[in-house]
């Protein structure tokens, strides 16, 4: 356990503190600890606290050791056991510091807490504490992440950089390495969940509190199936699954993007809830009882293999592309010599010094052998990460950005020392990204929350709330806003560009609630306020947008939507009176009607027939057409034909007449599900076109129709190509910087340069005659000006949406030569234009 600062004049009992998310998961173990808090000079503080089942084993417990501390058991512990606390209430054993001789300092607070429905004890800030339950959470932590169904109409809405305007979750995805190789290749991509409604096991990753990537999916199996429940505690969410008794066992399933998921035993199968697609399999030992291994399968055939204890193993996509994950034995941090499981690939690199614990991911391998390596710090999180090239990327947490001061031992600070933040990267180019948490100024407007507590040096009480960003340039790029509760309230760009504030409202009796978002467009001189409603219900514990009181860009036109009994958009109706609806396979949730403008003149029919076993369409009928594919088993087109109809509408379905010749394409595979060959519907001439591949996967040639044969060759170790060669033999030299931009390309020895800033935003690019144009982009990332070498300039200037409200072209003279200004209305659609064009 790291730094707890129990001191209860000094932190009050709202403080939250989600490192320590293995312990909020359920009752503490039936015993306190005794832990050593931090060194001061010659001097060691130790702490005492924690939650004893009964009266007098805390009292036994304290008296044991004070005397260890040399100190009167009966000034400390009093001469016997207090009383025992009856339900719902507690009691407690403390007291100021206690110093020995050694010299040793001991701050003495320890609890029996008789938890019930109202009352329970939390760790973070060693106290029992009072909850309200919240009797029907906005959302579980189903909803976390990007919102990215399979189906358009299921979309939800998200707002600003995004905030989810239906339950405040703020998330944000970080991609650090990306390889250049095609197919199910390496990647780390963080996503950042701020998870006001997120069970609290779900926030703790190898990236610290919050954050979740690919290498953090795992499975944890529970004894009994949960019930997810949240409470208010002194203003902080929290939420937490909760074991239901006298049922069967269930899985809890941990996603990349932070999304958990559910699954209990009925019989013999793993069941999900019914809007998941996913599917969970066991492989049982010879007993019958006993899981040797789990096969998950996602939505679109992904293949994760785990151990039965849930460490995942491998990852392989329909086509047969194949990641394998390695593990530390704990006996040796090179997994050459020894590695879990036997059969995976040994790490090329491994780290020195203390040895990493069992079941500690070293490194991740793709088919062609490319690795990815990984460091850990003394609390086990990842402090490097080794790209392919030996190139690393340095991951550092608690620091300033936080609320840390290092070096103090000031209470308040102390928490944000040992808050679990990730608060900053460095890429191998040697630039920095820094993440701010819990900046007071970002809580609740800047207002006190009343009994909340200030940790000082301007930092508050949502400990581990990502309130910013400073980019690789230098500049705070991105903020965000939180009210009390900890639920995602603004969201802005630099400079205040980008701009949304959401208000949240309160919670019917069945969940529904109605949010406000307020848009701030227009520009300083002629700013445009705009607020509309959303409004939301729960259902199967997501919380799902069912209207819309004004059109929204991003919005597809929405207005209002109803939904069935599995979360599936039954019905869609826009601004224009439109009614769309939508009928599906209930046992796949997949969409096989739809009719747009439904009860209309102009009403549209698409039907589709879905394979047996895959996810794919087989046949889609809509207007004027029938579309027919065939696929392999590993889910790759094998054929596509398109039939003409004379069905305007679509309304007759596959009943529809035929009219017109068919067009027809056919398409080939290598073993790893990569294209070989693609022949168009022409008959009269050559209509196909071959590839081949390397080794490693690589794309070496392309011969077309014509038989003209292109090559690319020298590749580097991420997978990205050296040269390309015309089939008239011309030659295209291509260099990348470090984080993998393209720097130069030589076309038959003719330079062209390209120069970054530490975004990868375009500064410069040089021809090879010498001339150049440069950009220009103001802190929110957003172009605002373009020169070049002969002195000639456009400016931009935008409005607060990003929109081009005004645009200056001047001479090498600085002279005005032509000038456009613009007008958009709330939907930045364009109103009206004033100028040259």
């Amino acid at each position: 356990m790291t730094n707890l600062f129990v001191l209860r004049s000094r932190i009050s009992n709202a403080a939250r503190w989600i490192v320590l998310i293995t312990m909020l998961c359920s009752t503490l173990p039936a015993r306190a600890e005794l832990v050593k808090w931090f060194q001061l000079g010659g001097e060691t503080f130790y702490r005492w606290q924690g939650n004893y089942p009964t009266a007098i084993a805390l009292w036994t417990a304290c008296v044991e050791i004070v005397k260890d501390f040399k100190g009167n058991p009966n000034t400390w512990c009093k001469a016997a056991p207090p009383a025992e606390p009856p339900i719902d209430s507690y009691v407690s054993l403390s007291g100021g510091y206690i110093t020995s001789n050694e010299p040793r300092t001991l701050w003495l607070e320890a609890y029996v807490c008789r938890e019930s429905a109202t009352l329970k004890y939390f760790a973070d800030i060693n106290t029992c504490e009072r909850m309200t339950p919240i009797p029907v959470p906005a959302s579980t932590s189903k909803a976390n992440g990007p919102s990215c169904p399979e189906s358009s109409q299921n979309r939800q809405p998200f707002c600003g950089n995004p905030i989810s305007p239906v339950i405040g979750n703020k998330v944000q995805q970080e991609l650090d390495y990306q390889s250049g190789a095609p197919g199910l290749s390496l990647t780390l991509l963080r996503t950042y969940n701020s998870g006001a409604y997120s069970s609290a096991s779900s926030f703790s990753g190898k990236f610290g509190s919050h954050w979740k990537t690919a290498i953090d999916r795992r499975l944890v199996l529970m004894p009994t199936q949960t019930k997810f429940t949240c409470y208010v505690r002194s203003y902080a969410i929290y939420c937490d699954d909760i074991a239901l008794p006298n049922t069967s066992a269930s899985v809890i399933a941990h996603r990349a993007d932070g999304k958990v998921y559910s699954y209990s035993k009925s019989g013999s199968e793993w069941r999900g809830d019914p809007d998941i697609n996913d599917r969970l399999n066991a492989i049982y030992a010879a007993d019958g009882t006993t899981v040797d291994q789990w096969i998950y399968t996602t939505a679109n055939h992904a293949v994760e293999s785990y151990d039965g204890k849930g460490l995942l193993l491998s990852e392989t996509n329909i086509e047969g592309e194949r990641l394998t994950f390695t593990y530390s034995m704990g006996t040796t941090n090179d997994t050459q010599v020894a590695r879990y499981p036997a059969d995976a690939p040994g790490c090329s690199h491994h780290q020195d010094g203390a040895l990493l614990p069992s079941g500690t991911l070293a490194c991740v391998t793709d088919r062609a052998g490319r690795q990815l390596q990984f460091e850990y710090d003394a609390k086990l999180r990842i402090s490097r990460v080794i790209d392919p090239a030996g190139l690393p990327y340095i991951y550092s947490y608690d620091g300033q950005s936080g609320g840390c001061i290092p070096g103090t031992t000031t209470y308040g600070y102390g928490l944000a020392c040992n808050a679990n933040n990730l608060t900053s990267v460095t890429y191998p180019d040697g630039k920095s990204r820094t993440y701010y948490y819990n900046e007071n100024a970002r809580i609740n407007d800047g207002t006190s929350c009343p009994g909340a507590p200030q940790q000082g040096n301007g930092f508050g009480h949502l400990i581990s709330y990502l309130t910013g960003i400073t980019d690789e340039n230098g500049q705070r790029y991105a903020s965000w806003s939180y009210d009390c509760y900890g639920k995602a309230s603004i969201s802005e760009h630099a400079g205040g560009v980008d701009k949304i504030r959401i208000d949240f409202g309160a919670a019917d009796a069945d969940g529904s609630r109605t949010n406000t978002v307020t848009t701030y467009g227009g520009t300083a001189a002629t700013p445009l306020t705009v607020v509309r409603s959303y409004h939301s219900k729960s259902i199967l514990g997501v919380g799902r947008n069912d209207s819309i009181d004004q059109l929204c860009a991003g919005c597809d036109g929405m207005k209002a939507r109803t939904y069935d009994a599995k979360g599936n958009v039954a019905t869609s109706t826009d601004f224009g009176g439109r009614v769309n609806i939508f009928t599906y396979d209930l046992t796949r949730n997949l969409e096989t009607r739809r009719v747009e403008a439904s009860g209309t003149g102009s009403a549209r029919t698409v039907n589709t027939e879905w394979h047996p076993a895959l996810r794919v369409p087989i046949r889609i009928a809509e207007p004027k057409r029938i579309t027919t594919y065939t696929y392999d088993e590993h889910r790759n087109l094998l054929s596509k034909s398109i039939q003409p109809t004379s069905d305007i509408s679509g309304a007759s379905g596959f009943s529809a007449s035929s009219v017109g010749s068919t067009r027809n394409w056919t398409y080939s595979y290598n073993e790893f599900g990569q294209v070989l060959t693609v022949k168009g519907p022409r008959t009269d001439v050559n209509d196909s076109v071959s590839y081949a591949y390397d080794s490693s996967g690589n794309l070496v040639t392309v011969v077309n129709a014509l038989g003209h044969v292109t090559t690319l060759s020298d590749y580097d170790v991420n997978g990205r190509a050296g040269k390309i060669t015309d089939p008239n033999g011309l030659e295209t030299v291509l260099n990348y910087t470090l984080r993998g931009w393209l720097a130069s390309a030589s076309v038959g020895g003719q330079l062209t340069s390209y120069d970054y800033d530490g975004v990868g935003q375009l500064r410069k690019a040089t021809a090879p005659d010498g001339s150049w144009v440069s950009y220009t982009y103001d802190a929110a990332h957003r172009l605002i000006a373009i020169g070049d070498n002969g002195g000639n300039v456009i400016s931009y200037t935008l409005d607060n949406l990003g929109n081009r409200a005004a645009e200056q072209v001047r001479d090498p003279g600085g002279n005005l030569v032509r000038q456009v200004s613009r007008v958009y209305n709330s939907l930045n659609q364009l109103k009206q234009i004033t100028g040259g064009l």
